[in-house]
């Protein structure tokens, strides 16, 4: 059986350790919660054995951290406390503690206990994919967003279509709450909502739309009937072209303008339905001249400026000077560093990809819109080709939108939805959105836990380093050779990127993608921007040490952490820096023996 022990007396885990190992045990010893936590969630295990009273996260955090990611995996608690009732009742009011044993140990009853356990088939819940998740009302307790980030969450999404100001701090004040009580840096995304068309209000909020019957669009706001109704974006009206088609709810109706005008449009109904109040506008054919970025969305961006947001994501995206015209505004600002998404939900951002990739800090493919303005046949093949251009420009690609949608009202996903999550895993995106999901849904811990689960299955398959792809890494001029050196290694255990200014991990995430890649670094605010890059796990170090403290330091965290074992070898690699004897160095590469 394999046992996972938490104690914090050196004497009481060699004891612990030596008598089960008799009994043909294989056993794993740690000091405190975290240790644990993060052991337990990068190997295999039959059952834990953990005390209470230990430094950092004692061992109710432990017992809590391990019922979000595997409720069904066993614990044992063993604790000098037992003669207290209400310690006893309140370890036992976990459902994964198995039972509790008193100090000093009777190992009879102990062999008797772990007689009853069956074999478990636990597997890591360590991945190197992202998770994105919306944060709405079924998701923005405090608790909640604490168990979200235990099950797997990266990434935090304000979505500012809904909510205010007010509701949005306070729910921002809760994940930093959450990141600091669990000790993981989370990024936050300030998603924009930019210049979404919608209909106005419908008469009994809502109409039947026959087809073939024709209906006026117009500028002047009404209440909608079957004849003649308006939209809360005006301007979109004299932008309209005779023949253009007009999709509404996200496609389910279609009409088609057979008259132009600059205060009203007449259309044909094409695909009839009933229409209601506040439904979404496409128009694939029209170009619009409505700008991407909004009075609202300008306002809403001031708040990230004041507040500790981390990427902020402009929807709508046409072209690259939109996402430069937000970059001057942070810039200008003089306030955070903030890093911009850009949605990709448009047939111009489609015809513009490369040039918006190469102006903007991450890609969104954003595949709602997208699947209503293009054809859905052709989402798969452009989110494909999207991420491998993302991929060569060493941008990050998010994939979005109703991924595991079937679990905002079922506990378990449609085996098409675990197949997609699958695909885009592979095709090598750097992070998965869950949206609706986690924000309205019923369960938001599963759905991640669930997420989390199927990119981990998909990574326990890598695509190995091809010929081509090799040289490829050869002959990127843009990386620093040294990263270039630690990426072509086969028997390292783990990569080490002293990184504290944050400006070559991502090279690192592009071409490291077979070890963990550990960065190292002082800044908080570094550590967050690189949740969202696949495969870099941060290690904040605070602390004023030169770089071999610093490395020592490092080399200790990731070793409690599981990372790294005795015998290991770990490639150590940092950037541009005047060394102590003064001189200018390039990048530096060194392979490190772990004692």
């Amino acid at each position: 059986m394999r046992i996972l022990i938490l104690e914090d007396s050196k004497p009481g885990r060699l004891l612990l350790t030596s008598r089960l190992e008799k009994e043909g045990h294989r056993v794993d010893s740690v000091e405190n919660g975290r240790q644990g936590f993060l052991m337990a969630t990068s190997h295999q295990y039959d059952i834990f054995i953990s005390d209470l009273l230990m430094p950092g996260w004692d061992g109710y955090k432990f017992i809590e951290a391990m019922e979000v990611v595997c409720p069904n995996m066993p614990i044992i608690v063993v604790s000098g406390s037992y003669e207290e009732k209400e310690i006893r009742d309140r370890v036992t009011s976990y459902g994964n503690v198995l039972n509790i044993l008193p100090k000093p140990i009777d190992f009879k009853w102990l062999f008797e206990v772990l007689a009853t356990v069956k074999e478990q088939s636990t597997e890591s819940v360590r991945k190197m994919a992202r998770i994105v998740c919306t944060i709405g009302p079924a998701s923005d307790a405090p608790e909640t967003i604490g168990k979200m980030i235990l099950a797997g969450m990266d990434v935090a999404r304000l979505n500012f279509s809904h909510g205010s100001h007010e509701s949005h701090a306070k729910t921002l004040q809760a994940i930093r709450d959450a990141e600091e009580k669990w000790g993981k840096p989370i990024a936050v995304l300030q998603d924009l909502c930019g210049p979404k068309i919608r209909t106005g209000a419908m008469k009994d909020n809502g109409v039947l739309l026959e087809r073939g019957k024709r209906l006026v669009i117009q500028t002047e706001p009404i209440e909608g009937t079957a004849t003649r109704f308006s939209t809360i974006a005006p301007e979109i009206i004299a932008d309209l072209r005779h023949g253009d088609q007009v999709l509404l709810d996200d496609g389910l109706l279609e009409l088609k303008v057979v008259k132009e005008g600059h205060d009203e449009v007449e259309c044909q109904v094409v695909v009839g339905g009933t229409l209601k109040s506040s439904k979404g506008i496409n128009l694939p054919m029209t170009s619009l001249s409505l700008p991407s970025v909004t009075d609202k969305d300008k306002a809403d961006l001031q708040w990230g400026l004041n507040h500790s947001v981390d990427y902020v994501a402009l929807s709508f995206v046409r072209t690259p000077e939109e996402i430069l015209e937000i970059k001057d505004i942070i810039h200008t600002s003089g306030k955070r560093d903030l890093l911009v998404v850009a949605k990709i939900e448009k047939p111009e951002a489609v015809e513009n990809i490369r040039a918006i990739i190469n102006a903007t800090d991450a890609i969104m493919i954003a595949r709602g819109d997208m699947g209503v303005e293009l054809p859905a046949a052709k989402v798969p093949r452009i989110q494909h080709e999207i991420i491998r251009m993302c991929w060569q420009e060493n941008t990050p690609v998010i994939t979005a939108t109703q991924m595991l949608d079937s679990m905002t009202y079922n506990n378990r996903p449609t085996r098409a939805e675990v197949t997609d999550v699958s695909v885009a895993v592979k095709d090598g995106t750097d992070a998965v959105m869950l949206s609706g999901e986690t924000a309205a849904g019923m369960d938001p811990v599963n759905v991640v836990r669930t997420m989390a689960s199927i990119i981990r299955e998909e990574e326990n398959y890598p695509d190995s380093m091809g010929k081509d792809q090799c040289q490829l890494l050869i002959a990127d001029g843009s990386t620093n050779p040294a990263i270039t050196a630690a990426a072509s290694l086969n028997n390292s255990a783990a990569t080490m990127l002293l990184d504290a200014h944050g400006t070559l991990f991502p090279q690192l995430s592009k071409w490291n993608r077979k070890v963990p890649s550990l960065l190292v670094t002082k800044s908080l605010h570094v550590a967050r921007h690189a949740s969202l890059y696949k495969n870099i796990v941060p290690i904040i170090i605070r602390e004023k040490l030169n770089r071999d403290q610093m490395v020592f330091r490092a080399m200790e965290t990731a070793k409690e952490w599981g990372y790294i074992k005795t015998n290991d070898v770990v490639a150590v690699v940092e950037g541009g820096r005047l060394t102590q004897g003064g001189i200018p160095q390039m990048g530096a590469f060194q392979l490190v023996l772990v004692e």
